[in-house]
């Protein structure tokens, strides 16, 4: 057992300490920059659809669902199968975006996956400085990821993703490497779960007209309760946990902006109902979602997302409906097969 265990363990900090020298690197181009707005803001966009049905930024669902893990690798390691998973949102007319995962077992503790994203903004008008059309251009964003995520004990779980995300705009591109690193600790005879995960740490290694921009880096916790003998579950996600000031959030003129409204901006919540082992629904609210967008005109359903999953045989559906822009609502849809 102690063989077996060493053997992974060096070859993680072989991994870990190649990932702190890059990020090393990262971090001394950023110093350098003159600009360090944030760039990539698509990695923001959901792809699980049960995440997005639980208020998004959930990261303590310990599911068999090839999604989950790219909001927190260390979820990985709760897919004991072989499995190929497809994604596809709806967004802004004119506007794809999809995504492919595949995981797999490299042996009882360890669980490894590979993911795509894509979005494609279409064709637009490329204009002068006067406003004359020139012509077209099209714009798109693609990100490409491995994880990594590691049993430590039969309660922590580890994982890493490292991301190379690249956008062309036109004429224009530009690449980085990013780095997500997560934790899950089980608490089995609770039925609580925590998670830990830190996102898109990095940086560009190539900007745009050598304008360089940080990562969209996040900082998410949540924990995730199952009563016993109940078919319910419920989640609390927090998530921007090093944005505190009032300036990293959208309020109207009118609005009260002190401590306990930007409190508020951190949490979304979300509850499951299995109505049997391989169906259930749910429901989460969003509030950041749901104040600012409120704030910017949109009223109703916004902020609250609702979602279903269905399992039949090596089939796994689950599609999810949500807010997210004041314009128009998205759908979320996730198809995967064991193979």
């Amino acid at each position: 057992m102690f063989h077996a265990f060493f053997v992974h363990l060096f070859p993680m900090k072989r991994i870990l300490s190649t990932i702190a020298s890059v990020l090393f690197l990262i971090s001394s181009n950023n110093l350098r920059a003159q600009s360090l707005e944030s760039s990539f803001e698509f990695l923001k966009l959901p792809v699980s659809a049960h995440n997005s049905s639980l208020g998004g930024r959930t990261v303590s669902v310990f599911d068999a669902d090839p999604t989950l893990f790219i909001s927190n690798p260390a979820l990985l390691s709760a897919n004991s199968t072989r499995l190929v998973g497809l994604n596809a949102m709806t967004w802004f007319s004119g506007t794809t975006i999809a995504g492919a995962q595949y995981c797999n077992m490299f042996d009882e503790r360890s669980r490894f996956a590979f993911n795509a994203r894509y979005v494609n903004y279409g064709r637009m008008k490329e204009t002068a400085a006067d406003g004359t059309v020139t012509g077209s251009f099209s714009a798109k964003d693609i990100a490409v990821g491995a994880t990594w995520a590691y049993m430590l004990t039969d309660r922590l779980s580890g994982g890493v993703t490292g991301n190379i995300v690249t956008s062309r705009y036109g004429s224009m591109s530009s690449v980085a490497i990013g780095v997500d690193l997560g934790l899950l600790y089980i608490i089995p005879d609770n039925g609580v779960t925590i998670g830990l995960a830190a996102t898109n740490l990095g940086g560009q290694i190539k900007a745009f007209e050598n304008t360089f921009q940080k990562m969209p880096f996040d900082l998410c916790a949540g924990v995730t309760w199952k009563p016993a003998h109940a078919p319910l579950r419920f989640t609390l996600s927090m998530d921007n946990l090093t944005r505190w000031d009032k300036s990293d959030f959208y309020f109207a003129e009118d609005q009260e902006s002190g401590f306990g409204e930007i409190l508020k901006r951190h949490i979304s919540l979300g509850a499951d109902v299995n109505l049997t082992e391989r169906f259930y629904i749910a429901l989460g609210c969003n509030l950041r979602n749901r104040e600012e967008l409120a704030a910017k005109g949109s009223k109703g359903f916004t902020g609250f997302t609702v979602g279903t999953g269905l399992r039949i045989g090596k089939v796994m559906f689950d599609l999810s409906y949500g807010k997210y822009q004041v314009s128009e609502s998205s759908l979320i849809c996730n198809f995967a097969f064991n193979i």
